[in-house]
């Protein structure tokens, strides 16, 4: 059975996969460990659990100077993670600025998009225009039709959001579009 090894090289930070003939072959490599090549792992399948444990004990342990490599890679690691997810933050509060000077240029009568939960009522789940009055209630009414039908299992609605009209209906639609979504869940035992 040919091993498979993950290793890094402590020198470049460069991971690849070292492929030994046997097993065998991976035990003395493993116990002669070359410097500055740290063993990750053994990503071999078929190989039992106590084989895997036995190669990781047998392995030869970083010394001192290794182990100072192996931690400022670990750190350079944890660092370039850092600066991409700080990047990646910043393109998203790019994106929702510019997101939100296109909702305060669109128009106001545009369908919104309106979310409910049983335990914090109504509100638009998009932008900050107020949801109407109107369609609060087809909101409910929707909420209450799916109640019925999730009745017969002991449950509700907990969550739904719809895309609804807050002021005129357009020819052909409804107030409440087609395609909401909803997640029924237990209901609650009644009070007395």
């Amino acid at each position: 059975m040919k091993v498979l090894l993950r290793v890094r090289d402590l020198r470049t930070g460069i991971f690849d996969d070292t492929e030994l003939p046997s097993l065998e072959a991976a035990r003395e490599w493993l116990i002669a460990r070359p410097r500055f090549e740290q063993v990750l792992g053994v990503p071999t399948e078929g190989i039992p659990n106590e084989v895997n444990q036995e190669l990781k004990k047998i392995c030869r342990p970083l010394d001192a100077e290794e182990q100072a490599a192996s931690d400022k890679l670990d750190e350079a690691e944890k660092v370039k993670r850092a600066k991409k997810i700080q990047e990646q933050e910043q393109e998203r509060a790019k994106e929702r600025a510019a997101q939100a000077v296109e909702l305060k240029n669109a128009d106001p009568k545009r369908q919104m998009k309106v979310r409910w939960t049983y335990d914090g009522g109504i509100e638009n789940a998009a932008d900050d225009r107020d949801v109407p009055e109107v369609v609060k209630e087809a909101v409910l009414a929707w909420v209450r039709e799916r109640d019925e039908w999730v009745e017969g299992r002991g449950q509700i609605v907990g969550d739904a959001t719809v895309m609804a009209w807050p002021f005129d209906i357009p020819k052909g639609e409804e107030r409440i579009s087609y395609g909401g979504t909803f997640i029924p869940v237990t209901k609650p035992a009644e009070r007395n």
